[in-house]
């Protein structure tokens, strides 16, 4: 299963954050309901717990390949838990970067809360990735040799290659092995042979492309942190204006007091002259 086969996540065809999911549609902060936004968080959280918890499921079964515990039951387990999960990494995959593009008007404390749910669903898909990647190495171990050959698939030998003799010779001893091989087990044994490579084979169709999701992820948190950023600065940027316009004001207001003051003076000298200019007419007309 791919990556980009899975569609939809668990939207569905509505849109939680609100109005339908259109094409060309992208939905603003302002069509997000606190109540909805948290709905979808607790969502993504509880995805994350579950990939985790499959991942311990899977840790066990891993333990039991090989062992007397080791039956066409588990190996059946193994394939629907590693269906399962893959479908939650992709839907939650798809719950984030909707996350993402609706949440950059929202408050700082979602920015962060969406920012560490990447972290923990890309150290869940790295720990299930490499998961994955020990039970096909085991169940490919477990193979007998006769199969393991089978499985490489090599290419079919030239006239030239043929004609030389070692590698005939060779395909000879592999083919006589493998016969031998078959001639002293059992028909029982040869079903859970048939059981445990058709199991391998689902196994590796199973396997998730996490290397491109754990891509997907990266380019989302490096988007989400240079917008984190870029609001750090204009949140900033605007305070530190503020406060100049504060000093501005304070200054203004200074000279205003300054100049009252100063008119104030002035109004009174002239006052004062005028006085003296009276007193000093009025004698003389008396």
């Amino acid at each position: 299963m791919s990556y980009g086969s899975i569609d939809g996540g668990s939207f569905g065809s509505r849109n939680p954050f609100g109005g339908p999911m259109r094409q060309g549609y992208q939905p603003v902060a302002t069509q997000v309901s606190p109540s909805e936004l948290q709905d979808v968080f607790q969502e993504t959280s509880s995805n994350i717990f579950q990939i985790n918890a499959n991942v311990v499921t899977l840790e066990k079964n891993l333990q039991s390949l090989g062992t007397s515990r080791d039956t066409a039951e588990l190996r059946q387990s193994l394939h629907s838990t590693q269906q399962q999960t893959n479908k939650v990494i992709t839907s939650t995959s798809q719950l984030i970067k909707q996350l993402s593009d609706i949440i950059s008007g929202s408050s700082r404390q979602d920015r962060l809360r969406l920012t560490r749910l990447k972290t923990e669903l890309s150290e869940s898909v790295q720990r299930y990735g490499d998961l994955q990647k020990k039970i096909a190495e085991r169940s490919r171990a477990l193979l007998p040799p006769a199969q393991k050959d089978k499985k490489k698939s090599p290419q079919t030998p030239s006239t030239e290659q043929i004609e030389d003799g070692p590698l005939f010779g060779e395909a000879a001893s592999s083919e006589g092995a493998a016969q031998a091989f078959l001639s002293e087990i059992s028909e029982e044994d040869v079903e859970v042979l048939r059981q445990r490579e058709e199991a391998l084979l689902q196994i590796e169709r199973d396997m998730l492309d996490v290397s491109q999701i754990m891509r997907d992820l990266a380019s989302m948190v490096h988007e989400q942190g240079d917008a984190i950023d870029s609001i750090e600065d204009y949140i900033q940027t605007a305070s530190s204006n503020v406060e100049s316009a504060n000093q501005e004001l304070a200054k203004a207001n200074q000279y205003q007091i300054f100049l009252t003051s100063h008119q104030k003076r002035t109004a009174e000298h002239c006052l004062e002259s005028v006085m003296t200019a009276v007193l000093s007419v009025c004698p003389s007309m008396l």
